[in-house]
């Protein structure tokens, strides 16, 4: 009798735990099939090119075997970055934004090349207030030469990358002058794409994470398996962003974006060498196609405003201590460079501080310029070229 006893009790147990496993089986499958289902519904999911760009701008960008990414050539989208404001977009062939221009120009002409991240595109106003176009209209004024300003901002870009794109695409546009925006963000963006940097027989290269590794032979199994829209996300995911998962990315130590800017940063000096560095070779690559180079820069909002002033922005970039930072060292520690290495260097950030129109200059949803402060960034640019001509230089 015992022994009956004890052999119902195992299966009460055996049964108890079979019904267990069953139910966190059909749970799995309900959650599995949910995802698929989902996904199927979404197949036209937006694709994350880079992490450093805002969502908005993912659309218009493609992967690039030279310097990450770059704009997607003659396109013409419209965004809406921000609720109820529709921007258009429009490209060249060289993914610079603008109308295709003239391949050529006259001896009077002068032609200058924009350098530089999302400020530089202008992806929030529309063409014609951007930078560039501003710098454009400024110049025409007090000029009788023939221009072309050309827009070469890319969403996410660093200096590292705008020299990879000049010496790979757009070095054939032989511009007379280069001006190289440095943004605040840049030394953080260095460090995420340092890290892809490899030497090629081109020359070197960052190229896109998808576009690392090599095709392999189909498996049946996962042939099946990525006739599944979960299965095939997951696949796909994993061949596209698996090496930039592996890349060294400072949010891993508890780093923001800006935090070198701060009143009390910890030692970045290593980190912002390396995000310098590339200034110098692209001053070289600009001069041997015949150019000169000029580095400006201008403030973020948190060096010039308190954070409250964009208390959802603030929150999104992680900003961290008291605002606006009272240091000066970003702004130093690039005119000591540009000094070193013999290279022009505008400074508008004690322009941006001036006057009771300053929170007017900031956007307020992305860490960029308004409308009305890229055409104050593009007018100081403006009055530099004008009091110190480049054929003096």
């Amino acid at each position: 009798m015992m022994g009956r006893g004890v052999a119902g009790s195992m299966l009460q147990r055996l049964g108890k735990l079979f019904r267990q496993l069953l139910a966190a089986f059909l749970l799995l499958s309900s959650f599995v099939l949910a995802g698929e289902y989902w996904l199927r519904g979404h197949q036209g999911r937006e694709r994350i090119i880079t992490s450093q760009a805002a969502m908005p701008w993912q659309e218009l960008l493609q992967e690039s075997e030279d310097c990450h990414h770059e704009l997607r050539p003659l396109m013409q989208v419209t965004l809406e970055a921000t609720p109820g404001r529709l921007i258009e977009i429009r490209t060249d062939k060289l993914g610079c934004r603008g109308v295709v221009r003239k391949e050529t120009r006259g001896e009077e002409g002068y032609r200058i090349l924009l350098l530089g991240d999302d400020l530089i595109l202008g992806g929030t106003v529309p063409e014609g207030s951007t930078v560039s176009s501003r710098l454009e209209k400024f110049l025409e004024r007090e000029t009788s030469r023939e221009l072309q300003i050309i827009n070469g901002g890319v969403p996410g870009y660093c200096p590292l990358l705008s020299l990879l794109r000049f010496q790979h695409q757009l070095r054939e546009l032989q511009p007379d002058l280069v001006i190289l925006h440095v943004d605040m963000s840049d030394v953080h963006d260095d460090q995420i794409y340092r890290s892809l940097l490899e030497q090629r027989e081109t020359g070197l290269v960052c190229s896109h994470p998808s576009l690392r590794l090599p095709s392999k032979a189909k498996i049946p199994l996962a042939d099946i398996l990525q006739r599944s829209s979960l299965a095939g996300y997951v696949f796909s995911e994993v061949r596209s962003r698996g090496p930039e998962w592996l890349a060294i990315r400072s949010e891993a130590a508890g780093q923001s974006r800006y935090d070198w800017i701060s009143d009390h940063p910890e030692d970045r000096r290593l980190q912002v060498r390396h995000a310098l560095e590339p200034i110098a070779d692209l001053r070289k690559s600009v001069e041997e196609a015949g150019g000169q180079l000029l580095v400006t820069t201008c403030p973020v909002i948190w060096q010039v405003l308190p954070g409250s002033e964009c208390p959802q922005l603030t929150r999104d970039c992680r900003i961290r201590g008291t605002t606006p930072f009272q240091s000066r060292f970003p702004f130093e520690v690039l005119q000591r460079y540009c000094e070193q290495e013999q290279i022009r260097f505008l400074d508008c950030s004690e322009a941006f501080e001036r006057g009771d129109e300053t929170a007017k200059l900031f956007d307020r949803v992305f860490p960029s310029l308004s409308e009305r402060g890229m055409a104050w960034y593009a007018r100081l640019i403006s009055d530099y070229l004008l009091s110190h001509p480049p054929a003096q230089w």
